[in-house]
């Protein structure tokens, strides 16, 4: 054998051992980096060992090979040092790359550096290859040795506190350190015509083993099968056994005088010892450096476990599942449905966006029945066999054929199944193990824990973010939704639409509560259908929606904000029951260029613009302009200020009309207002308040104008026919009144001065508090004055006996907590008795 091969040989084993070792294993960023190191040491040490065996083409040739691999060498040990520690700074080794390669150009061209070694036969030594050193060889040299210190000081750094990564580092050092040493001992006489620089290789090679078995640099997991690595390993050591048969054959003949025939035994015996012995050591390490498949799946499933548990959102659990889906188990597609409000499992993850992502799933689909029956997987070569998949619809068996689904995973939480995984082929046509489908029902069970608690959260969030009574937006999140549209819109334009039921509290007084969530719900659903996909919708107050139209601009707002006031105008207009008070709607319209600048005037300007249509006689639509604030104080002061004379007028008109038909009628009318303003005042209510029940006492029996008046002056006791058209009165006061826009505000106190507090008065039959403060106050005040004042039918009654009466009547006919409040005014002269 040629002198010292053996160096070069062993060097060579043991860093393409460790390649096709690498080239098994899953790649990432730090791995194909240490590849890439690797395959620049076979370079080198298969080039030496070429050179010295002196193949074809030349020895120079295979020098020339050597000599690139030992000068990338530092480039590529600082890019695998670099990616270890994650370090982005690509300076240093893009520039050690141009040196190193212009380094070697020029050196092959001109072997200024480093020329060809001289070949020496003959001597004691066997073949000899030696090197003329000249002193540009400390240029490179000198650059190594600065890559080499900016290595150690990134791994000292990088090593700071880690103790860990520390440990399993200082054997790569040592190994660089010892590579570096040995190129420099070649300038050495006494090393002269000895590979010391490949022998440090071998040390080199050592120190990556002993990284890679003690310290755990990596952790590497099998990307085939773990024999196939095996089989590549006892191939390479069989080629390189081969080239010592000669030195073997030649050392038993000659040495120990053995045969032929005893030398071939021997050498063939050696050769089956020494394969077991390398067998075992390969397995050995090839174990411990391989993370077990079992061992990968179970890490994995922790990791993907950990992860999900830190999230609620749907998207990132579904992100999370493919990837540890597919980062342990080799599948080609994957899709996850899930379930929707609908009871269908629909498409909501994929590895393939291009497919048909609308396939969806039925709640009584066989496959879903079938996972909701049994826990775990369903094999699709199992289902095909079951009278469910004949069941299936043909264009349904076609979509999965051509997905080529192999298997289904239930994601199920007890007894409710939140979703399903749908995997297609293995690749290479290799069939799920048991293993894998153990795999996949863990994975299924965390994630149908992880996608319930995202769907419950999910809901509960839309619920917090929704008004409860509507389902539009609520008032907070009208304005995270308003400064997200903005942000969205600066570009464009932004219109807010703010619309207001008029006299909503009337219409709660006149129909109940009751009737009032039933009458927004019903506009709720009418502003929402009519805004559609072009905006958002918001409860922005209790009897206030907003409008928020991304790219509208003023007109063409204002015309949709029209539009859902007409549609709610005729809401009750052929309902005789609500025929008292329709509802009407007040809007503000703003834009964003046109009429402000941003979120907070947007809001403040359609909210003015409200204000002005509120004070200028409801039931309109107003785009905010410039000066709009003045003009709205001038039209609320000016209506303020003769609401009441504009109509005081009519109300007289009105009861001088009912006096031509019953003298009564009028005087119990004024004398019904003062007693009821006068209680009003005494219970504490303001002068807005007093001057309401004032009007609607003068306009209680205004109905009465279409009674008969045989049945109005009749001296004896009515007769229930002539009672029951006596009561009409109150509805055909009504009738009248609400022809009359700004008096509908006595309404409420006028169609309830019939009703008792314990529920039996009439028309409505509503009781307690149900019944509105004011008719409650005109119920006293009414029953007072028809007491103690002479009729037709009947002579007055003494006081002290109507207050008898009253305090009889105390939760019965009339509200408790007012009659005391009556008497007292009237007993302390508060209250003055109307002359009859």
């Amino acid at each position: 054998m040629y002198s010292f091969g053996w160096i070069p040989i062993t060097a060579l084993f043991c860093y393409v051992f460790l390649f096709f070792a690498f080239a098994a294993a899953k790649k990432t960023k730090v791995i194909k980096s240490f590849m890439v190191l690797l395959m620049v040491m076979v370079l080198w040490t298969g080039g030496s060992l070429a050179m010295r065996l002196q193949l074809w083409p030349s020895v120079e040739f295979w020098y020339h090979v050597s000599l690139l691999g030992v000068f990338f060498l530092p480039c590529t040990f600082m890019g695998f040092i670099m990616d270890f520690l994650d370090i982005r700074k690509k300076a240093c080794r893009i520039f050690g790359q141009v040196f190193f390669l212009g380094s070697y150009i020029l050196n092959l061209f001109t072997g200024i550096f480093l020329p060809p070694p001289s070949v020496v036969e003959g001597s004691a030594k066997g073949v000899q290859f030696v090197y003329d050193f000249s002193w540009p060889i400390i240029i490179p040299f000198a650059v190594a040795g600065c890559l080499l210190g900016i290595m150690v000081y990134y791994i000292f750094r990088g090593c700071k506190g880690n103790m860990v990564l520390k440990k399993q580092l200082t054997p790569i050092l040592a190994g660089i350190v010892i590579l570096f040493t040995g190129h420099m001992c070649l300038m050495i006489p006494f090393f002269k015509g000895f590979p010391i620089d490949v022998l440090s290789g071998v040390f080199n090679a050592f120190f990556m083993f002993y990284a890679l078995y003690s310290k755990r640099l990596f952790k590497l997991t099998l990307l085939i099968s773990r024999w196939n690595c095996y089989i590549a390993s006892a191939v390479i050591s069989i080629v390189l056994f081969y080239q010592s048969i000669p030195v073997m054959g030649k050392f038993a003949r000659e040495s120990l005088k053995m045969s032929e025939s005893v030398a071939i035994m021997a050498i063939a015996a050696l050769y089956m010892i020494s394969t077991i012995v390398l067998y075992t050591v390969m397995k050995r390490f090839l174990d411990n450096i391989f993370v077990r498949e079992e061992l990968v799946q179970t890490e994995n499933l922790k990791e993907f476990s950990h992860a999900v548990s830190k999230t609620l959102d749907i998207d990132e659990i579904l992100a999370s599942m493919v990837d540890v889906i597919r980062k342990t188990i080799e599948v080609n597609k994957i899709y996850i449905c899930i379930e929707d409000l609908n009871g269908n499992y629909v498409i909501k993850r994929s590895t393939s966006p291009l497919d048909e992502n609308s396939f969806l799933l039925r709640a009584d689909h066989p496959i879903i029945q079938y996972l909701k029956k049994t826990d775990g997987s369903l094999m699709m070569k199992d289902f095909k066999r079951t009278i469910g998949y004949k069941s299936m619809w043909e264009s349904e068996k076609r979509q999965l054929q051509e997905w080529r689904i192999e298997c289904f995973v239930a994601l199920k939480d007890e007894e409710d199944l939140e979703g399903l995984v749908m995997l297609s082929e293995k690749p290479r046509h290799s069939s799920f193990t048991y293993d894998d489908m153990s795999f996949l029902t863990s994975v299924g069970s965390v994630s149908s824990m992880a996608v319930k608690n995202s769907r419950l959260y999910e809901k509960a969030y839309e619920e917090a973010r929704k008004d409860e009574l509507t389902g539009l937006l609520n008032r907070k999140s009208f304005y995270e939704v308003i400064e997200e549209a903005y942000e969205a819109n600066k570009e464009s334009s932004l219109a807010l639409a703010i619309l207001n039921i008029d006299d909503f509290k009337l219409y709660n007084q006149l129909y109940g509560a009751a009737e009032g969530d039933i009458a927004l719900q019903k506009i709720a659903q009418i502003i929402k259908s009519t805004v559609g996909e072009n905006g958002y919708v918001a409860r922005y107050g209790g009897k206030e929606f907003a409008l928020i139209l991304p790219r509208f601009d003023l007109y063409s707002a204002r015309n949709l904000a029209e539009n859902v006031c007409s549609q709610i105008k005729e809401l009750n207009r052929y309902s005789g029951e609500y025929s008292m008070k329709a509802l009407t709607m007040s809007g503000g319209v703003c834009a964003i260029p046109y009429t402000a600048s941003n979120v907070q005037e947007l809001i403040s300007n359609a909210d003015l613009a409200v204000y002005t249509v509120k004070r200028s006689g409801k039931n309109a639509v107003m785009v905010y302009s410039e000066g709009q604030a003045k003009r709205g104080e001038e039209a609320t002061a000016l209506r303020s200020k003769s609401s009441y004379n504009e109509y005081a007028s009519t109300i007289y008109a009105l009861t001088a009309a009912i006096d031509t038909k019953d003298h009564y009628t009028f005087s119990h009318s004024k004398n019904v207002a003062y007693y009821a303003g006068e209680l009003a005042r005494g219970f504490g209510m303001n002068d807005e308040c007093i001057d309401i029940v004032k009007e609607a006492g003068l306009l209680h029996d205004i109905g009465k104008i279409g009674i008969q008046e045989d049945i109005l002056n009749k001296p004896g006791k009515l007769t229930a026919e002539e009672y029951e058209i006596m009561k009409t009165h109150v509805e055909n006061s009504i009738g009248i009144i609400r022809h009359l826009p700004s008096l509908d505000y006595v309404i409420p106190a006028v169609i309830g001065h019939h009703e008792r507090y314990d529920g039996k008065g009439y028309p409505r039959r509503i009781a307690g508090e149900d019944i509105p403060l004011m008719a409650r106050i005109l119920c006293i005040a009414d029953s007072f004055d028809a007491m103690i004042s002479v009729r037709s039918y009947k002579a007055s009654m003494p006081v002290e006996r109507a207050f008898a009466i009253l305090e009889e009547e105390a939760g019965k006919q009339f509200d408790p907590k007012l009659v005391p409040v009556f008497i007292n005014l009237v007993k302390s002269g508060t209250i003055k008795i109307a002359e009859g």
